[in-house]
């Protein structure tokens, strides 16, 4: 059995829910999460420590939701405690999503010191128009500010989730976005495919998207507009 395993932890608050978002996650009905769902998640974690005794961690990843609702103080006394409870490998990679919203402002630094090494940033678009549309709470002023603030923090391992074929989305405005996301030196850029999911608002009422074909030709063109591209895409390519 390899030795290695992946941790995903799962903290489903956000300040508001986006109009495309099917994963497990509930608008924030106070200032800031219960920092009881830490002891919540370390006793999840005690009652599945027996099945991966002797086995290590090489990388976790907090997703959501919105985890950086959470206050550094909290991911570093999770972070020892999970020490204390499995091996950690020496070069392990523990991300961060993050938005680039007022919240998550001036704590950057606090992540990195509690031993986050990676953040995944959910910039999704550049255009204001595009933002507005898909119900974000920040500005692509935010987006370069928190990547200022990353680099400050010496956070360089960052990913920009960006998205595409979004409501009466032109191939220039596609292209912009990921010509911006480059611009601002990610590691890396996932590049997504908006889908209509069941359950959403979006499903509910969808938007007018772009067709197939169109989606298609902004996911080849924008694509070659930019650098190493993770490509999700439910649609047939």
């Amino acid at each position: 059995m390899d030795a290695s395993l992946a941790l995903y932890v799962h903290m489903p608050w956000c300040v508001r829910k986006c109009p495309y978002c099917d994963f497990n996650s509930h608008q924030l009905k106070s200032a800031q999460p219960d920092a009881s769902y830490i002891d919540a998640l370390l006793r999840d974690f005690d009652m599945e420590a027996p099945r991966v005794a002797g086995r290590r961690i090489d990388s976790v990843f907090f997703g959501g939701g919105t985890p950086s609702l959470f206050q550094p103080k909290e991911f570093a006394r999770l972070l020892a405690a999970l020490k204390e409870r499995i091996a950690f490998a020496d070069d392990v990679e523990i991300t961060l999503e993050a938005n680039p919203g007022t919240i998550e402002r001036g704590r950057f630094l606090g992540y990195a010191q509690a031993g986050i090494n990676r953040v995944s940033l959910g910039a999704q678009s550049f255009d204001a128009r595009a933002l507005q549309v898909l119900g974000r709470i920040h500005s692509a002023d935010d987006t370069h500010r928190a990547v200022d603030e990353l680099r400050a923090a010496k956070l360089d391992n960052f990913n920009l989730d960006l998205m595409y074929a979004l409501p009466q989305q032109t191939l220039q405005e596609a292209q912009n976005d990921v010509r911006i996301a480059c611009s601002l030196g990610p590691a890396h850029i996932s590049y997504y495919q908006l889908t209509l999911e069941p359950g959403t608002v979006f499903h509910s009422r969808p938007p007018a998207l772009p067709d197939e074909e169109a989606a298609w030709q902004i996911q080849r063109r924008a694509s070659a507009a930019g650098t190493t591209l993770t490509i999700g895409c439910s649609a047939t390519i």
